[in-house]
């Protein structure tokens, strides 16, 4: 009856990777490499709307700037969570045919022109507001009001929680309320402000009623 001596199981039990050879070890940092650069990529893709989530993969050193400006938020934020977001909208829009019910952040350069197109009961409208702050919660939801699919039914500033648009301003009078021809009402919610962004301007869309 043999015996394993200590030298051949030492042989047996030897390293994993002592035996490979240079092309494994090339492929292995290539491997690692490419997966820490895209890493925050996939994380931007995960939490942004899908008007630009496609744009951190195709494009994906601009998701490290993403990834900065996340970890950089203001400690003072109102509406650090898409949970935050959301309940501020519902409390905002509460009493109107306004149901916002889906929240995605957009990552915009600060201080310039953002514009964007939305479909409301069969017209395509255009909008352009200055953010503020470089993240920014878009708001989807459902209009009862109005025959169509979800679109967007406000912006709001990620920093100060202050409204930078609101569907409304596009509705026809009383559209936008739960009985017709009555106003809709208003409420301040603990996240959302209603006074205007220092440095906000929101572009009447085509269409829009004042």
């Amino acid at each position: 009856m043999s015996s394993v001596g200590p030298e051949t199981s030492q042989t047996r039990r030897a390293p994993l990777f002592r035996n490979r050879n240079k092309r494994f070890w090339i492929i292995l940092v290539v491997v690692v490499v490419a997966a820490a650069f895209y890493l925050p990529s996939l994380v931007a893709f995960r939490y942004t709307a899908a008007a630009q989530n496609t744009g951190f993969l195709t494009h994906p050193w601009r998701s490290w700037s993403f990834i900065v400006t996340a970890l950089t938020v203001p400690g003072d934020s109102r509406l650090k969570t898409s949970g935050i977001a959301l309940r501020a909208a519902d409390v905002y829009y509460r009493g109107s045919s306004i149901d916002p019910h889906e929240v995605r952040l957009l990552f915009l350069p600060k201080g310039k022109p953002y514009t964007f197109t939305h479909q409301l009961g069969g017209r395509t409208l255009t909008t352009t507001i200055t953010p503020p702050y470089r993240f920014v919660w878009q708001v989807r939801g459902h209009i009862d009001t109005v025959n169509g699919p979800d679109t967007v039914v406000a912006l709001l500033d990620y920093h100060h929680g202050r409204v930078l648009y609101d569907v409304r301003r596009d509705l026809p009078p009383g559209a936008g309320t739960t009985e017709p021809g009555s106003p809709a009402p208003v409420e301040p919610s603990p996240g959302v402000s209603t006074t205007p962004a220092p440095g906000v301007s929101v572009t009447p869309s085509a269409g829009a009623t004042p």
